[in-house]
């Protein structure tokens, strides 16, 4: 019995010497490691939601700008003190326009990346020809008119009615449909919600957030907030309110800032004079709105670098 074993033993070693064995071996474990790349891979691109300058969590990672650059004055600021200081600096030297001429300056601020003889419009995304004719897109206010708390704008007003920051290029039916609601979450494509708000579709929840912060820290008659947002007298300034703002700081995390927007900002700051700082600096969003220290924000040592010279390059 034991020489059996041992002639079996045998034959076991030496197939295992052999170079086929071997071989067959190594490309196994190949396999093996090929795999689990492979499916610790697919987790991660299922766990990954936000862009790369975003933590874990979704907050924009923090950088301070050279001096004498347009944020230079916010530098280091948080809060209260953060929200004062930017409303200062976007109403410093701001050149109204009359809501009449938004429409030329709309059909250029939103000219599509791809095809610059449309424009995009916000919420369906429809191109339509850049040159205003009436029909093909209308100026929507993404803060509503009536929200506003003054009456109707006309074509020659320079008022909060007439900021572009504000005015985006719409396809007429959504605008009816839209309305004055306020904006509630949902998914898809834009479409009127459960509790008679209005979700602004998936491409534009982001662009949607960053202007209402904008006008909320650019108009301090403005309230932001999360609930009595329902039977506000329009066109007053009681019904001066919008929201959901807890929506709004999701949005922001979940549709990064694009090249579309970026370019828009700077066409309109070529126009009236300030900028969209939650588009130029996201991160401001968090330090204003959620409580956020700029300690909170820190970039992890491999970005910092990175970040710093995006900043430097594109604010100042």
């Amino acid at each position: 019995m034991g020489d059996k074993y041992y002639k079996q033993w045998q034959k076991r070693k030496k197939i295992k010497r052999s170079p086929v064995y071997r071989f067959g071996m190594i490309l196994f474990g190949i396999l093996i490691v090929a795999v689990s790349i492979y499916i610790q891979s697919e987790n991660q691109q299922e766990e990954i939601t936000y862009s790369s300058s975003q933590n874990n969590q979704g907050f924009y990672f923090y950088s301070e700008v050279a001096e004498n650059t347009y944020y230079a004055s916010l530098n280091g600021l948080i809060g209260e003190e953060l929200k004062q200081e930017m409303h200062t600096l976007l109403n410093t030297n701001f050149t109204p326009t009359s809501y009449g001429d938004a429409r030329e300056y709309l059909a250029d601020a939103d000219r599509s990346l791809e095809d610059p003889t449309k424009v995009w419009n916000v919420y369906d995304g429809v191109l339509a020809p850049a040159v205003w004719d009436e029909e093909s897109w209308h100026r929507e206010h993404v803060w509503p008119n009536s929200r506003l708390g003054l009456e109707r704008v006309d074509n020659s007003d320079k008022s909060i009615a007439s900021d572009l920051h504000n005015l985006r290029a719409v396809t007429p039916s959504v605008n009816s449909s839209r309305g004055d609601r306020f904006y509630s979450d949902g998914s898809g494509e834009a479409h009127i919600t459960d509790d008679g708000g209005f979700y602004p579709g998936d491409e534009h929840k982001g662009d949607v957030a960053r202007i209402i912060f904008y006008m909320f820290i650019m108009y301090e008659e403005l309230d932001l907030r999360d609930d009595n947002l329902d039977d506000l007298e329009a066109y007053t300034p009681e019904g001066a309110v919008m929201g959901i703002l807890t929506t709004l700081l999701e949005w922001h995390k979940e549709d990064p800032v694009s090249d579309f927007e970026r370019a828009r900002n700077q066409s309109i700051y070529e126009i009236q004079n300030n900028r969209n700082p939650f588009i130029d600096k996201p991160e401001y969003v968090h330090l204003i709105f959620e409580n956020q220290t700029i300690e909170d924000l820190k970039p992890p040592t491999s970005m910092s670098s990175w970040i710093d010279r995006r900043s430097q390059t594109i604010y100042g």
